[in-house]
């Protein structure tokens, strides 16, 4: 029989008087754990005289609701229907399958997937009666987790995007695109927003290297725009050079490593890390993805229908909702100054023919810049074009002579543990396909790394194509050398057609329009990037 509403008050007020002496001194840091020991070390009295204790956990719980709440926070919850919703045979089958796929599933996951996809009545299955179910079976046992001796205090940014944290989490084995019948290890980056819990963007990839976490944190910034602050472990990839780089060039706090054997203050993170585990990776059992890009796009959908939208234990919001609340405060950079920010340098001396090497690829300058000490701007993801820059300008693009592929040592190879059988094994749920064409109907689709490379050269090709239709328009007939021009915009480009425009007016007013197409391009190249080296 439940409670009457007068015993849930005084069962409030008791907690209350058990916390006020904690309200009322209000500890400083570093002195609320011993506070909370000495009120979990007394008795306490309930109205009828009975003696009870508290553990100091429970009492830290009851101060944060309360603080949250106030009194009525500190209230047991009311049974909000009478007796008990019956389950038929075939429902709680059901049920049990669901949790026999995916052990890691919980109670509340079962019940959503269950209701989610329309396999259950929402609302009839209650959670007590779904663990009565489970238990009867042996599905369903709270696992016990060891207490932390230490304080640990709470802290937490005052506003979204002032502080993210990222990690990266081992994923699962997927099947070598490389070497059929292997299986690679995937790992995970991802970035969360320290106040709101917001996970902004992670990615899948068989590489645990900078470039993957890099790319992983420009598409947070490019989604949800510049941070005050990056806090990060002690990982080599977070203490790179270039990491440091990056932040500095986009006017972000230098970055905040965790102390040494003390990982504790990345505890958001850890605890997005066990759910994702948890709620994410464990799915996999009950899924037919095989590939990388399957498996990112079923991560963007379970980070955008289910963890950014659940409603957050500690905070009390969704993820997303919280995250706006603060939207006022958010600034995006400029995406040329993005691309600029992340583009890895080296520095390199031409030999007196303009040829010099990066990473075992050879390249031509101009002999302009023939033994000169020139920077080189790249992304290590795609050498097959690269930046050169003289004096902290920009000089011209190139292209190797050979397109030769830096690559990184592979991993040693596991022999496969995907069986035919189990790859011929209908699921009875599977989630993360349902997710996925959720998300699919609501035309929400994450592009891959590729698609966006494959769409930055679409645009920058549309922009020369506007360059030329402006010279074929201004010059005579005849002058204009197609593979020329394109040649050039490819080397020294992007230029917008507008600015050119007005180059050629200015240049044709003192000059005739039946030169040979390099006067003009020597011109515009000059007057829009400042001259020659």
């Amino acid at each position: 029989m439940g409670s009457t509403d007068e015993e849930i008050q005084a069962k409030a007020l008791l907690r209350y008087f058990v916390i006020s002496a904690y309200l009322a001194a209000d500890p400083p840091r570093g002195q609320k754990g011993a506070m909370l020991r000495q009120l979990a070390s007394k008795v306490w009295r309930d109205e009828d005289g009975e003696a009870f204790t508290a553990e100091a956990e429970t009492i830290r719980a009851w101060v944060r609701r309360y603080k949250m709440g106030g009194l009525a926070a500190l209230e047991d919850k009311r049974r909000t229907y009478g007796g008990v919703h019956a389950l038929t045979e075939e429902e709680a089958e059901l049920l049990c399958a669901l949790k026999q796929e995916v052990p890691e599933r919980s109670i509340e996951r079962v019940i959503a997937i269950a209701e989610r996809m329309k396999e259950l009545e929402p609302g009839k299955a209650r959670r007590s009666t779904v663990h009565r179910v489970l238990q009867r079976q042996g599905l369903s046992a709270r696992k016990l987790r060891t207490a932390e001796d230490k304080d640990l205090d709470r802290f937490e940014a005052v506003a979204p995007n002032d502080l993210w944290q990222s990690d990266m989490l081992a994923g699962p084995w997927l099947p070598d695109p490389d070497n059929p019948g292997k299986v690679r290890r995937a790992w995970l980056s991802a970035f969360m927003d320290d106040h709101s819990r917001l996970l902004l963007h992670g990615r899948f990839d068989f590489k645990q290297d900078l470039p993957s976490l890099e790319m992983v944190f420009r598409r947070s910034l490019q989604k949800w725009g510049l941070v005050s602050r990056v806090y990060y472990d002690n990982g080599a990839v977070y203490r790179a050079r270039h990491m440091k780089q990056i932040v500095a060039e986009l006017g972000i706090h230098p970055i905040i490593f965790t102390r040494a054997y003390r990982p504790m203050g990345h505890g958001k993170i850890e605890a997005l890390n066990r759910l994702i585990r948890a709620a994410f990776v464990a799915e996999l059992k009950a899924s037919s993805i095989r590939t990388l890009d399957e498996l990112n796009e079923a991560f963007t959908a379970w980070a955008d229908l289910e963890y950014n939208n659940q409603v957050h234990g500690e905070t009390g919001q969704t993820p997303l909702a919280r995250w706006r609340t603060g939207i006022e405060r958010v600034r995006y950079a400029d995406e040329e100054r993005l691309r600029l920010a992340f583009l890895w340098k080296e520095t390199r001396t031409p030999d007196k023919s303009g040829v010099f090497s990066l990473f075992g690829t050879r390249y031509q300058v101009g002999p302009e810049l023939a033994r000169r000490r020139i920077q080189v701007r790249f992304d290590p993801e795609d050498l097959h074009e690269v930046e050169v820059w003289w004096k902290e300008r920009f000089v011209q693009r190139v292209r190797p002579f050979e397109v030769q592929p830096h690559r990184r040592p592979k991993p040693k190879k596991v022999e496969a543990v995907v069986s035919d059988e189990q790859d011929a094994k209908k699921p009875v749920a599977d989630w993360l396909g349902h997710l996925v064409q959720q998300r699919r109907q609501q035309g929400f689709v994450e592009p891959p790394p590729r698609q966006q490379v494959e769409d930055a050269r679409r645009q920058r090709a549309e922009a020369d194509q506007a360059v030329l239709a402006v010279l074929h328009e201004r010059l005579d007939d005849g002058v204009v050398q197609d593979e020329t021009v394109l040649e050039f915009l490819h080397r020294f480009g992007p230029f917008e057609a507008e600015a050119v425009t007005g180059v050629l007016q200015r240049l044709l007013l003192h000059a005739p329009a039946d030169q040979h197409v390099s006067y003009y391009l020597d011109a515009i190249r000059q007057q829009l990037w400042g001259g020659q080296a």
